[in-house]
């Protein structure tokens, strides 16, 4: 039964992060308004006659998403009977369900009363959360036939993974903004905004900006927590975890760069949005793994 239930997990992880990337497909291709303001039906049908390209991406996303809603509850409820003696299955499974769901009715606010910036870089966040709560219940299905890890990490390094997650939720909202508002080219230089114009504080232009501010500030952060950990001869699994984490933002920078570069190349686009739902899960399960240690 475990080992069905690890599967499942993966399964589900796989299905959230595609659903993860179809809304940024959905965003790219201005496809949010592929149904009109009908919801949960497409233009007030079932299967619309002769859709458009945009009409497809947007129904294709929300039986996705609706079909994803149904695993990750099935995934709470079997993990919360299986693993209940684990300390963070019930906090998990709840979150996870709490969070799809919330995340499905964001969607529809967003398609029944107009595409709202803010709605919608929500909706990206609440999505990305959703995703790293259903890998870690995964995690804790493997956890549940061996050994939990717990590492013993320092007060320092517990307290910046802490600071750094939360943060990096933070800059994915800026993030959801670039993308949201439209100003994803705003500023055609990299790193500075444009040839007569380094810095920009206003409009799309500040904006980008302040993404591109925020995104260079955890890159540094977490090159900075890795190498104490380094420094401390931290325990393998953190010590492992710091560098995958140092990697997807080290990926994420590089991708944010060649977006611009590239003029807004889809695929570009799609790795950016996947490297940061990769850091954004790791450092949350090392965020676990200190919760752990703390409690030793």
């Amino acid at each position: 039964m475990n080992k069905l239930l690890k599967l499942f997990g993966i399964i589900t992880s796989l299905g959230m992060l595609l659903v993860l990337l179809m809304g940024a497909v959905v965003t790219k291709t201005g496809s949010g308004d592929g149904c009109g303001n009908s919801w949960p039906l497409c233009y007030g049908k079932v299967l619309p006659e002769a859709p458009e390209i945009e009409t497809i991406i947007e129904l294709s996303h929300r039986v996705v998403s609706a079909t994803l809603g149904l695993l990750v509850i099935i995934l709470a409820i079997w993990s919360w009977r299986k693993m209940a003696h684990l300390r963070e299955t019930k906090f998990l499974a709840t979150a996870s369900v709490f969070l799809i769901v919330f995340q499905g009715l964001l969607g529809a606010a967003a398609v029944v009363w107009g595409q709202s910036d803010l709605v919608l870089a929500s909706h990206f966040g609440f999505s990305l959360a959703s995703f790293a709560s259903v890998v870690l219940l995964t995690i804790l299905a493997f956890e549940a036939t061996g050994s939990q890890k717990k590492p013993n990490v320092s007060k320092k390094i517990r307290v910046h993974l802490y600071a750094v997650t939360i943060y990096s939720y933070l800059v994915v909202y800026t993030g959801a903004l670039v993308r949201h508002t439209g100003s994803s080219m705003a500023c055609g230089n990299v790193p500075f905004c444009n040839d007569d114009q380094l810095f920009a504080f206003t409009g799309q232009q500040g904006i980008q900006m302040l993404h591109r501010t925020a995104a260079i500030l955890i890159f540094v952060w977490i090159l900075y927590i890795l190498i104490i950990g380094l420094k401390q001869r931290t325990e393998s699994t953190m010590r492992k975890g710091l560098i995958i984490a140092f990697i997807f933002v080290s990926l994420q920078a590089l991708s944010g760069i060649l977006v611009v570069v590239s003029n807004l190349n889809l695929f570009l686009a799609l790795f950016h949005g996947l490297f940061i739902s990769g850091l954004f899960t790791v450092l949350l399960y090392l965020v676990m793994l200190s919760l752990r240690s703390a409690r030793q």
